[in-house]
């Protein structure tokens, strides 16, 4: 009897043939990529966001409680008080940072700040992906305006350094914990004793989405989150958590660590009466956590976009609101990037994650779980109260469409291949 080499089929070693197959899969994933973001409507607004930023005004920031910044024209006029005001530091983190009105107003406020160290961290990501287009893609070689964009970005990166402004690349590519989708998601500034968080990057199509950060001003938070982007920049990736007053952070390593997510379960596990999301990307094990929810009698409303920059993604969160009979709203003229949780009215879980198992477990982020009531009222009032008003109530049929299990089928898929790519 023969018996079956261990090291696998003709002598090649487990973990080599597995090293080539995901090569393989890499291969022929690019160009597919490049031919399904020609298929998605990229969302990019009408760009007004120049007009836009020039008639910003900063809502008025407290030292007393958190402020929340509603969209980018905003929170860049109020962190370039913050900025300017700096003399320790002026440290930013983001996934995103492009050549355009939002990242060449990052740039000139870091430029002009007289903090004495000034740091910029972006996630390897951005040396790929510009405006929302993977610009390696085979169809996106002769995406000239795309090119001339990449190039500004390379060119206002020297600019920074030039400036004293120290510029890291984080995260770099490659297997396993490295992939394109794992990306460390955090965004976070630090301005000396001045702290923000959220979901808004440095580039204009979100600065045109509808988003928000949060300002804390206090000293233990800014220091912690400071550290967090120091170990970012080292590119280590660790878990924190720390309550300061009616604000606790909990930052999560991702690389299959389930922090981000076992906190947002918490909070919804909770809830008494009502939940209230506005998320663009939803997925298991929200739906399941939110489903158990709404069976003892909570009501649990989610508002999204009705255009949606990830394939199958609407499909899927119709389909899971259907299965967990819960209630779903469409915003349809505008992208929502917010990632935001209202609990009974009292409690926001908000950061830069979603509600999806991307951020649940393998990407590195970011939530504050909120109880002061001024931040809550405020969130109630500019975001949930007009988000409810501009949206439409879908009714779902009773019955899952093909659709939605085509959607519900890509989002699965692509859970398994992922989290089967970060298992060490």
């Amino acid at each position: 009897m023969r018996l079956r080499s261990p090291t696998g089929r003709r002598g090649v070693p487990t973990s080599r043939r597995k090293k080539i197959q995901l090569i393989a899969v890499i291969v022929v994933a690019i160009p597919l990529v490049g031919l399904v973001s020609e298929l998605v409507a990229p969302l990019h607004p009408a760009n007004d966001l120049a007009e836009r930023m020039v008639v910003a005004e900063p809502p008025t920031l407290s030292d007393e409680s958190p402020t929340l910044c509603i969209d980018g024209p905003e929170f860049m006029a109020a962190l370039r008080v913050d900025l300017a005001a700096a003399r320790r530091r002026a440290v930013v983190q983001t996934l995103s940072f492009e050549a355009d009105e939002a990242g060449t107003a990052l740039a000139a406020a870091l430029i002009a700040s007289p903090a004495a160290e000034k740091a910029l961290l972006i996630d390897t990501y951005s040396r790929f992906v510009v405006s929302d287009k993977l610009i390696c893609a085979p169809t996106r070689l002769l995406d000239m305006p795309l090119g001339r964009e990449a190039r500004r970005t390379r060119q206002l990166i020297k600019d920074l350094e030039a400036h004293g402004v120290a510029v890291t690349y984080g995260r770099g590519f490659g297997f396993g914990r490295d992939n394109l989708a794992a990306r460390d998601h955090k965004k976070i500034i630090v301005a000396d004793d001045v702290a923000y968080i959220g979901g808004i990057n440095f580039s204009a199509h979100n600065f045109l989405w509808h988003d928000m950060m949060l300002r804390i001003a206090d000293a233990d938070v800014a220091d912690m989150l400071a550290a967090d982007v120091a170990r970012s920049r080292a590119d280590e990736s660790g878990n924190a958590r720390g309550e300061f007053g009616d604000v606790e952070i909990v930052i999560g390593a991702g690389e299959g660590n389930t922090a981000i997510r076992d906190r947002t379960a918490e909070a919804i596990r909770a809830a008494r009466t009502s939940i209230a999301v506005e998320c663009p990307y939803i997925t298991e094990p929200y739906f399941t956590l939110l489903g158990e929810a709404r069976r003892r009698g909570v009501a649990v409303t989610i508002v999204t976009s009705e255009q949606n920059n990830r394939l199958g993604m609407k499909q899927s969160i119709m389909a899971g609101c259907m299965r967990n009979d819960l209630e779903l709203r469409f915003v349809s003229d505008r992208m929502t990037h917010i990632k935001a949780m209202l609990i009974d009215d009292e409690t926001l879980v908000m950061g830069s994650a979603n509600f999806d198992f991307l951020s649940g477990e393998l990407q590195p982020e970011l939530v504050a779980v909120i109880r002061d009531p001024a931040t809550v009222a405020d969130f109630d009032r500019r975001v949930r109260q007009p988000s409810l008003a501009e949206s439409w109530q879908w009714v779902g049929s009773g019955e899952e469409s093909l659709s939605g299990r085509v959607g519900s089928g890509i989002m699965t898929f692509a859970q398994a291949v992922l989290t089967a790519a970060h298992t060490r």
